[in-house]
């Protein structure tokens, strides 16, 4: 066995974008082919070609071993619009000298033992380190580095100073709470463009070993880092219903986190026994529990006479530290017949107990004073201390404490009782279980609640502040706990595979699940399915595979309000409003995972071989559901078709060629309430009337094509390589009535109550040339260059390249840009 290893493992892939196929273009393809037994390419049992194996570099002696090495330096040069973020997702590319691969491997025939080395691109923001050594048969243990930065807005413009740190404050120019829009827009319009990424870096360690013939072990650990800033959002209460008033901001958070992986296990293999022990675990921890943004705007109350708190800040949390436990036993036994039996089972832990933040971070009052006094006590009831709120004291408990303890059971058996049939059944059983529920109750007010927008929309809007009280909130509807989601699996399947002569087999596998939520609008939903499916082997030189699959979803009685334990409602001393308790949503509402469903699916693979040296690859398949929604989804479909020609005459010379094709269409249905705080949830009724009804289908087609050639002339390599993406994607709309818009005095009279938005398109061409000239016998030259043409239009940021203030709404990304860049590269190629 080449190396000790587990098969779990650490990061394998050794690519960067510089040498995304991991040192096959460098390598070439070795004329030996794929077996040393026969001569050229051999076919995989589906009749597709195994993959052209990389040639191996030339090897040295010295004493006991042998070894080769690569060596590969040079220049690269970026031109055009070489800072889109588009361009540079995931690689980041810089003009100047680049060290772009170092590779060295040695191996000792006497016992098996070996060292592999291997860099690419060593630079800041994409490359990739491994190095691993071991013996044979014996153990193995490896090391990697892989640095990537995923660039998220390359034209971004913030009006806060401290990007990426966890304290935002206004720029120069901005008054917190005190500003206008055209006093921000002038701001945000003179701000530098900048570029917003995330660079993420994960070292890794792995070991296996063999203890005995049977008995094996394995370890790993990884550590992975995140720095940088994302465009994110900040509301401070919503706009949109209130122009001049409030703010929606898009702020930039900042990222600092890292996630530990852990894993190990002991294995056994005998004649008759397979026997696996195993952990696995992550430990997530971020540097930031939250951070602050500093509001340009002031806040109005909707009361007359009235007077909103002066509020300037605002904060987000970040994602909470979480650990996660898990372990894992599975034995396997051969049976009579060829058969086989397998059991797993498997209990984890995912722990969250971070510190919890404040619910709100402000000084002096927040809410509303009635006339307009800001002076809290008994003559002003929606007003709050903020010394009682800012504090962690304020809190149910000082950090999460929360947990979800999961259960797995799984059980297998396969049989072939004949040559020509084999029979096939599972079992499995999975559980979650939530502890420890959160419930939101301050110990300096005995007040109950979550401060909604750091205090700001109840400094707006009465009784929205998100505190009930058995006083003057009474009646406040609000949020009071943690949703449980526990969770129980059971599935089960039974199939069978027979084979009709030499040429055809034929199979069948039932499946049934049922799906066991808690809190949620359907306590039990059962689905079953039936796949068939058809290999049919006539001719020589073509396989033919089908599958069709029917599968029902139903359930139990639909509420759709099973959380009404989670809201004040629930609370000894609530009072419901005169005219009743606000409905949660429409009563035909259907969530589409718990929705009664029908769904078709067929897959059709045709895969021909007309002569020795190429391929044809032709599939189709499908995908229908409909669901039983009057509001919701109600369908959603999928057809796709791909064509792929494969050939290589010799080893010298590969081409190939691809087109797909794939169709998505999603239907969606809702209705716009006449009153958002009715209490008739009747869909018809005076809270949802069929006047409100609206629908949203949603189209999206994608083609991709993309053609490669490679030739070996013998003084020189040709690579050649094109690609094209292209998806559009159209939101039809229709509504029954005026009733159905949040805005009916912007729709022109003559609206026919129908419609579609621009078409979202996503065009990128690609086209990549490299040479590769030997210049002596352990030295070559690669020339490159990869030129790449996007073209976007995205309605959503229509018109942000001429502002990005609109009335109180900051936007701070610009959006996707159109650009035309290329590179171009010339390494040397060094065999050591």
């Amino acid at each position: 066995m080449a190396h000790a290893d587990s098969g779990v493992g650490v990061d394998t892939w050794r690519a960067t974008k510089l040498d995304p196929t991991a040192g096959a273009n460098v390598e070439g393809c070795d004329e030996r082919g794929t077996s040393w037994l026969v001569p050229g390419q051999r076919r995989t049992p589906t009749g597709h070609r195994l993959a052209c194996p990389p040639a191996s570099a030339p090897m040295h002696e010295r004493g006991d071993w042998r070894y080769s090495g690569v060596l590969q330096f040079g220049y690269l040069g970026t031109g055009g619009d070489d800072g889109a973020a588009l361009w540079n997702r995931y690689a980041f590319w810089d003009t100047g000298p680049v060290l772009g691969l170092v590779a060295a491997d040695a191996e000792r025939a006497d016992d098996g033992s070996y060292a592999n080395l291997r860099a690419t691109r060593v630079s800041d923001d994409d490359q990739y380190y491994q190095l691993a050594f071991g013996r044979a048969g014996s153990y193995r243990l490896q090391a990697s580095l892989r640095d990537i930065s995923n660039v998220l807005s390359a034209n971004a413009k913030s009006i806060w100073n401290g990007v990426g740190t966890n304290t935002l404050t206004l720029s120069d120019g901005l008054t917190p709470g005190g500003s206008t829009p055209e006093q921000v827009a002038a701001v945000s319009a003179a701000a530098s463009e900048r570029t917003l990424k995330v660079k993420r870096s994960k070292q890794t360690l792995g070991y296996g070993m063999y203890l005995t013939p049977q008995w094996s072990a394995y370890a790993n650990v990884s550590n992975e880092q995140r720095k940088g800033a994302r465009p994110y959002g900040g509301t401070f209460f919503f706009n949109f219903p209130f122009p001049d008033n409030g703010g929606v901001f898009e702020t930039v958070k900042p990222i600092d986190d890292s996630t530990i992986h852990l894993s190990a296990g002991l294995r056994y293999a005998g004649a008759a026994w397979r026997l696996d022990f195993g952990y696995s675990g992550s430990l997530y921890r971020d540097a930031n529990r939250r951070y602050t943004f500093q509001t340009p705007y002031a806040l109005q109350p909707v009361v007359p006479g009235s007077v909103s708190a002066p509020l300037t800040t605002g904060q987000m949390s970040t994602e909470p530290d979480n650990d996660y436990h898990n372990l894992k036993a599975a034995l396997t036994r051969k049976l009579p017949l060829k058969g086989e039996f397998s059991l797993t089972a498997s209990v984890g832990r995912m722990r969250q107990d971070d510190s919890l933040i404040a619910p709100v971070d402000c000084r002096g009052v927040f809410g509303i004073g009635t006339g307009g006094s800001l002076q809290p006590g008994p003559q002003n009831p929606l007003l709050y201390d903020c010394a009682q709120w800012n504090t962690p004291a304020a809190l149910s408990r000082r950090s999460a404490d929360m947990q979800i303890d999961t259960t797995l059971l799984d059980a297998r058996l396969v049989l072939q009782p004949t040559a020509d049939l084999s029979v096939r059944g599972g079992l499995r059983f999975n559980r979650d279980d939530y502890r420890n529920g959160y419930l939101m109750l301050n110990p300096l007010t005995g007040q109950y609640g979550y401060v909604s927008e750091n205090g700001s929309q109840g400094s707006v809007v009465p009784g929205e502040s998100g505190i009930w009280d058995a006083g003057a909130g009474a009646s406040n509807l609000t949020r009071i706990r943690s949703l449980p989601l526990d969770l129980q699996t059971i599935d089960a399947n039974l199939g069978a595979d027979w084979k009709l002569g030499e040429r055809n087999t034929l199979g069948a596998t039932f499946a049934f699940e049922r799906y066991e939520p808690t809190n949620r609008e359907r306590s039990e939903v059962d689905s079953r399915s039936l796949k068939l499916n058809w290999i049919n082997r006539s001719l020589d030189w073509l396989t033919l595979r089908a599958s069709l699959t029917f599968l029902k979803q139903t359930g139990d009685r639909y509420d759709e309000d099973p959380y009404g334990f989670t809201w004040s409602s629930s609370l000894p001393g609530f009072v419901a409003p005169r005219a009743g308790v606000p409905a949660h949503t429409v009563d035909a509402m259907r969530k589409y995972d718990l929705s009664s469903r029908d769904q078709r699916k067929v897959n059709l693979m045709a895969t021909l071989a007309p002569r020795e040296d190429m391929t044809i690859t032709a599939s189709l398949r499908g995908d229908w559901n409909d669901y039983d929604a009057r509001i919701g989804r109600q369908g959603y479909s999928t057809f796709g078709a791909t064509l792929q020609w494969d050939w290589q005459p010799t080893p010298r010379t590969q081409a190939s060629a691809y087109y797909g094709y794939d169709r998505s269409r999603l239907r969606e249905a809702n209705v716009n309430e006449l009153n958002a705080n009715g209490v008739d949830p009747r869909l018809g009724g005076a809270t949802y009337p069929l006047a409100g009804r609206w629908w949203v289908t949603d189209t999206q087609h994608n083609r991709s094509a993309g053609a490669n050639l490679r030739h070996d002339f013998g003084r020189a390599r040709l690579d050649l390589d094109w690609s094209r993406l292209h998806s559009r994607g159209i939101t039809a709309y229709s509504y029954a009535s005026s009733l159905a818009l949040a805005w009916a005095d912007t729709v022109p009279n003559d609206d026919p109550g129908a419609g579609a938005f621009a078409p979202m398109r996503y065009r990128v061409d690609t086209l990549a040339l490299a040479l590769v000239f030997p210049i002596v016998e352990r030295v070559s030259l690669r020339v490159f260059g990869v030129y790449e043409r996007g073209r976007i239009d995205d309605w959503h940021y229509a018109g942000f390249d001429a502002r990005r203030v609109i009335d109180h709404r900051v936007y701070t990304d610009g959006g996707p840009e159109d650009y035309s860049a290329h590179l171009v590269g010339v390494l040397l190629d060094v065999r050591l």
